[in-house]
């Protein structure tokens, strides 16, 4: 989960939603793709797929690759949603390619090869290390940290219709809408480590491209109050759109059955999960077999 309120290409977080790779030398030159879950089918195999392409960048930087290889994805998080399903795919065959060689990279370097080979620090970085991180560049290198973190639940909606267009980020903007964004991301980043909701909610209303984005999700003011009266505190999205992301104290079932009617009474199709945070980001059995 990545843009969201006064967080523009900065703070990443990672939630429940996992990509699995398995990975199998063979004895022929083979190159074998198989795909479930969401997305599947929805990219080219072989040498295109991107679980692929991250293979590839591993093999490249040490001119070595096995001779052929079975390779087995399933996938959860839901494509073109700004829940980062690419980048994670991409993250995961750089990992899978590392463990391949018998890991010459360690994770700090797997980050800095994930973020130049994403393009996307904040959603490679957190899917390598979960919970809630940071980036800044210091030239051409990222650096990075983990933030203090307070797990909760949160929902989430994503759109199934292929209409979405994300709006371009500004080249330029009112010194006061940055400000006040600025001024909203410390709030941001220690509520999240208090676990302080209506602070949370507070700060998350200060992005400055929060309307825009927000203009091109249908229906999103008649969702959000829906969400509102059936209980949540508030809403924001990610990735710029259209997966939205609403917060609640408590009774997210509730509240995430009231979301997918509104979707359906403005027939819109949808996906709405209650979701937790991930902690852990990638675990070792998973770079093992990945």
């Amino acid at each position: 989960m990545t843009d969201f309120g006064p967080n523009l290409r900065t703070l990443g977080l990672a939630l429940g939603l996992y990509t699995q790779v398995e990975i199998t030398p063979r004895d022929d030159d083979k190159l074998i793709v198989e795909t479930s879950g969401e997305g599947a089918g929805s990219y080219a195999m072989g040498l295109r797929h991107p679980v692929v392409l991250g293979m590839m960048r591993i093999f490249q930087a040490f001119e070595r690759a096995p001779q052929g290889i079975t390779i087995r994805i399933h996938n959860d998080i839901p494509l073109n949603s700004g829940l980062g399903a690419e980048q994670a795919f991409m993250t995961a065959g750089i990992i899978g390619g590392n463990n391949l060689l018998d890991n010459p990279y360690d994770r700090s370097q797997l980050i800095q090869l994930a973020a130049a080979a994403t393009q996307r620090p904040d959603h490679a970085i957190t899917s390598i290390v979960g919970g809630l991180a940071a980036h800044a560049y210091d030239g051409d290198r990222v650096m990075y940290r983990s933030l203090a973190l307070s797990p909760f639940k949160l929902i989430v909606a994503i759109r199934l219709d292929e209409s979405f267009e994300r709006p371009r980020m500004p080249e330029r903007v009112q010194m006061a809408d940055m400000l006040a964004s600025l001024h909203s991301l410390p709030i941001l980043i220690d509520a999240f480590g208090e676990g302080n909701l209506p602070a949370l909610v507070a700060t998350l209303q200060k992005g400055i491209m929060n309307d825009a984005i927000q203009r091109r999700i249908g229906g999103f003011a008649h969702v959000a109050e829906v969400a509102r009266l059936a209980g949540a505190l508030g809403v924001t999205t990610s990735g710029g759109g259209p997966a939205m992301v609403f917060l609640a104290q408590d009774h997210h079932d509730r509240i995430a059955e009231a979301i997918e009617i509104a979707f359906e009474n403005i027939r819109i199709p949808a996906q709405v999960r209650v979701l937790p945070m991930d902690t852990q980001g990638v675990v070792i059995s998973m770079m093992q077999s990945a």
